[in-house]
């Protein structure tokens, strides 16, 4: 595997992490904001605020390169999709995400 394929990855790896931030801290976000300051507006902003990072960082992974074939890593037919962003490998060359899954390097 080569440092590009590697650097690839992890930036993958990155974006995916954001979508689980994101998922993750929708509920203490809006429970926070709902027992700190008891206001509807500043509820729907924070929901507003999660929102947009939330679509933001599905956007950023669904158009993810894989850096061995160049075609979008979660997309099993070449147009941009979210329903294979917690795949493990790329859909369409194969290469997995985790580098130490690879049983056999000289085989890549």
């Amino acid at each position: 595997m080569t440092t590009e394929e590697t650097a690839g990855l992890r930036q993958i790896r990155r974006k995916r992490g954001w979508i689980w931030f994101w998922v993750l801290s929708y509920i203490p976000a809006v429970w926070l904001a709902r027992h700190t300051i008891h206001s509807n507006i500043v509820d729907a902003i924070v929901v507003l605020i999660w929102a947009v990072g939330f679509i933001r960082s599905i956007a950023h992974g669904m158009f993810c390169r894989c850096p061995r074939c160049g075609g979008l890593f979660f997309s099993t037919h070449g147009s941009p999709t979210m329903w294979n962003l917690l795949a493990n490998k790329c859909m369409q060359c194969g290469l997995p995400l985790k580098a130490e899954r690879i049983i056999y390097p000289s085989l890549e």
